[in-house]
């Protein structure tokens, strides 16, 4: 009997010594990092949104990602903030929903878009547009290899809900 007992409580400390030390980690840091820096010049930085090479969101200088959107239409803006001019920005839509796309820098109407050339400073767009009374889940897949060391690629996620 006692060791039936014994071994219980063994289990018992064990448990509660589990959740203890969970409970410690979740309450700290992880000890990521938001910066990692390597010989040969190669420094690579993570950064939101607002403040990357490619500056991507709408109006007012909201991000996009998981977003709901109450509109009928949403413009999303591509701001190259590097001071380098990109090219080859190409822009892969893929929607649930019926949508129309109008472009600032193209008059094709299709959901794979190319911003041949974005100069520094500068700043293009697409405006996304449901029918009257309709919602649709976008998907942007951006990607653009300027130069042999400079890739860009990034995915957002949206929701234009117009059905007020």
């Amino acid at each position: 009997m006692s060791d039936d007992s014994d071994l219980r409580s063994y289990t018992r400390r064990g448990a509660l010594g589990l959740m203890g030390a969970g409970g410690v980690l979740a309450a700290t840091e992880t000890l990521g990092f938001s910066n990692l820096t390597r010989d040969r010049n190669l420094n690579i930085a993570v950064t939101n949104d607002l403040n990357s090479l490619l500056k991507v969101y709408v109006e007012n200088e909201k991000l996009i990602d998981g977003q709901t959107i109450k509109k009928e239409s949403v413009t999303v803006y591509f701001e190259n903030q590097s001071d380098i001019d990109l090219t080859d920005i190409e822009i892969d839509i893929s929607n649930g929903g019926s949508v129309e796309y109008d472009p600032s820098f193209s008059d094709a109407t299709s959901p794979l878009f190319t911003i041949s050339s974005l100069p520094s400073g500068h700043t293009e767009n697409i405006r996304i547009s449901t029918q009257s009374s309709g919602t649709a889940d976008i998907t942007l897949d951006v990607s653009s290899d300027t130069l042999p060391d400079l890739s860009i690629e990034l995915s957002r996620s949206f929701h234009i809900d117009n059905s007020s």
